[in-house]
């Protein structure tokens, strides 16, 4: 069971390459680009531990606007022999690309599928259609990677844990409920809660793994402009 006849999909239309200076704050980053000091946007939130480090390789995407603060967003960090991913919200652009072409391997087969599913005061990834039950997914995209483990947060999450007690809620017949841990970066081999930097996490998600909720991983293959799925990775929940 693989995803490795997933289509590729582009980070940006025009992708630069620059240097990684510092970060002012969590949404901001001050990098060079073609010898140019210049500010970026930077859509992960996280701490991003072991990546944004000064001198780092990093890639961006230049799309300016008249809303933007920034001209430029910073979506790939170099670190070792790979590039990561450090734009989460494209996470749910694979999974969504791997629904339409067929190639998710979770919740075959999938009959049907919708995203930004509106459930009560909830708003949820994804609902995936399968013969025999309509199936709840949020997507978490994992950026923290130690000797092939995966760490997911890199932050504390009230939001991850609201998400969590969502999907428990809507079990039952017919229902089922899944979290979707997509690793942007080729070297992640497991994933597991970061119980040392959100143990509320890392609780919940072990109440929701025998509630019935349903844990998969998937790693990826990221180039120097795309990012694809590529290959099912365990998610071990327990603490260790």
């Amino acid at each position: 069971m693989n995803a490795r006849n997933c289509t590729p999909v582009r980070l940006g239309d025009e992708i630069v390459d620059g240097v990684f200076i510092e970060r002012p704050n969590r949404y901001l980053a001050r990098v060079l680009i073609g010898g140019r000091e210049t500010e970026a946007h930077v859509p992960d939130p996280g701490r991003l531990p072991g990546l944004m480090i000064p001198g780092r390789r990093v890639r961006l995407v230049h799309c300016p606007g008249p809303k933007r603060k920034t001209d430029y967003s910073l979506v790939l960090v170099r670190q070792g022999s790979i590039w990561v991913s450090v734009y989460p919200g494209f996470a749910n652009v694979l999974v969504e690309r791997a629904l339409a072409e067929g190639s998710l391997p979770f919740f075959a087969p999938v009959t049907g599928y919708a995203s930004e599913v509106k459930m009560g005061s909830s708003r949820l990834d994804f609902r995936i259609d399968t013969p025999s039950a309509l199936v709840y997914v949020e997507v978490k995209s994992v950026s923290f990677v130690e000797d092939g483990v995966g760490r997911f947060p890199d932050a504390p999450t009230a939001r991850g844990v609201k998400h969590l007690r969502e999907l428990m809620s809507l079990l039952s017949p017919g229902r089922r409920a899944a979290v979707l841990f997509v690793s942007q970066r080729s070297d992640t081999r497991v994933i597991r809660p970061n119980d040392g930097v959100d143990p509320e996490f890392g609780r919940t998600l072990r109440e929701a793994k025998r509630a019935g909720v349903e844990l998969y991983g998937i790693n990826c293959t990221v180039g120097k402009d795309n990012v694809a799925l590529h290959q099912p990775v365990e998610v071990v929940a327990e603490a260790e």
